[in-house]
């Protein structure tokens, strides 16, 4: 059995590879809860909140080491953010969900 990921230099790698130069009032917040590496991205625009989750909840089993998650989680949501417009929360007030 390989052991666990280190989700701090999972963190470390995400802030070290997201270089996408993000328009002013958009937040992303990267964060470790738990087992679970979670960037967060939002915007308050005129009519509503918008954003979106991108979260890596690795497993035992990961065949990934934690450079390779960080990197996989930043280039996930440089990727999202190309598409320009950021989806609104939904009934609940939950955002999109993106498992990487």
């Amino acid at each position: 059995m390989t052991p666990r990921l280190n989700l701090q230099d999972a963190l470390a790698a995400f802030r070290t590879a997201f270089t996408y130069d993000h328009p002013e009032g958009l937040t992303i917040t990267p964060q470790v809860e738990g087992g679970t590496l979670r960037v967060e991205v939002r915007h308050q625009d005129v009519n509503a909140l918008r954003g979106f989750d991108v979260v890596a909840e690795p497993l035992e089993s990961e065949e990934r080491n934690a450079a390779q998650l960080g990197e996989d989680v930043a280039r996930v949501v440089e990727q999202e953010l190309m598409y320009g417009q950021l989806p609104a929360a939904d009934e609940d007030g939950a955002f999109r969900r993106i498992v990487v």
